[in-house]
């Protein structure tokens, strides 16, 4: 791109994200909150202290060949069921025991990374879920961890068990499949239903009928895969009339996806949001459930993604 262009495309990019800050003071973000996105380059001073648990949520192979120093591994499978479908959050007793055994006690600042932009995220909702809040999601993942290069340790600790107790699931955070078919049946103009798969699989399985298709992809640039910043967050939303007044029911496949568009709208000052765990894949497990499919779509096919 030539000098001129670039500074025009800098212009029209300030000018609109001036007019979109505008149109976010019209509306109530909250901000009182510790940030819940980690900058890698803050990483290295939560290694090695005191009342701090890393967490590396991605397979044990890949743990085994390389992590952040003291990191623990929590593959997401070990917080997840998969009953009555695929990836379910998982009961008290078992995140009791998984905590506890990794060294996390309720005390504990827990700094979680992933490789697939998920883990780390559905690892914050489930804890958030459990009524812990010190949780903090590594932007960028693996990746950014590797070009920093604070991820060459294979030592694997062996952390002083701890005890963690966990609350009972908060209600505030999750969805049920009966609470979204009522609000199908019955729309509430202050309800969104938030699809985060992509358009493809629309055209191939349908929607939940009445909900806003947003990929969640939308929430990450492209070329190094962090989040993209509180600003544009808050645009991109606004602009599809998602607006923090709402209560916001977010959903995909089988509910991974889900949780880092959470974590990219808390970041942004959005706390009436909440994932239908359960998701699509439980919504049309269900022959009953009605399915919203684009015109002249042939019927769905059965997929099973995350």
């Amino acid at each position: 791109m030539r000098p001129c262009t670039k500074k025009a495309a800098l212009f029209l990019a300030l000018v609109l994200m001036a007019l979109g800050i505008s149109g976010c003071a019209s509306h109530t973000f909250v901000q009182t909150d510790p940030s819940v996105i980690l900058s890698v380059k803050d990483l290295p001073g939560y290694i090695g202290k005191e009342g701090v648990v890393i967490v590396d949520t991605r397979s044990a192979e890949d743990y085994a060949a390389g992590h952040v120093e003291g990191a623990v591994n929590i593959p997401t499978d070990d917080i997840v069921i998969n009953v009555p479908v695929k990836n379910m959050l998982t009961s008290q007793k078992k995140i009791e025991k998984v905590m506890g055994a990794n060294g996390i006690s309720n005390t504990t600042t827990v700094i979680a990374y992933d490789s697939n932009k998920m883990g780390a995220s559905r690892l914050l909702w489930t804890l958030f879920m459990y009524g812990h809040r010190d949780v903090k999601v590594v932007d960028g993942g693996f990746n950014a961890i590797s070009a920093q290069n604070l991820a060459s340790s294979t030592d694997v600790p062996t952390p002083a068990e701890a005890v963690f107790t966990a609350q009972e699931p908060a209600s505030n955070w999750l969805a049920t499949q009966e609470e979204v078919l009522a609000q199908v049946n019955a729309p509430d103009d202050n309800v969104i239903l938030l699809d985060v798969r992509s358009t493809e699989e629309y055209y191939e399985a349908g929607k939940v009928p009445t909900s806003v298709m947003m990929d969640y992809n939308t929430n990450f640039f492209s070329g190094d895969q962090t989040f993209k910043t509180t600003d544009i967050t808050k645009i991109n939303y606004l602009q599809e009339g998602i607006v923090p007044e709402k209560e916001i029911i977010i959903y995909c496949q089988t509910s991974l996806r889900a949780a880092p568009v959470f974590v990219q709208l808390f970041e942004a000052g959005y706390r009436n949001i909440r994932i239908y765990d359960g998701a699509y894949l439980e919504w049309t497990s269900n022959s009953s459930n009605p399915i919203e499919m684009p015109a002249g779509a042939a019927a769905p096919a059965a997929k099973d993604a995350s």
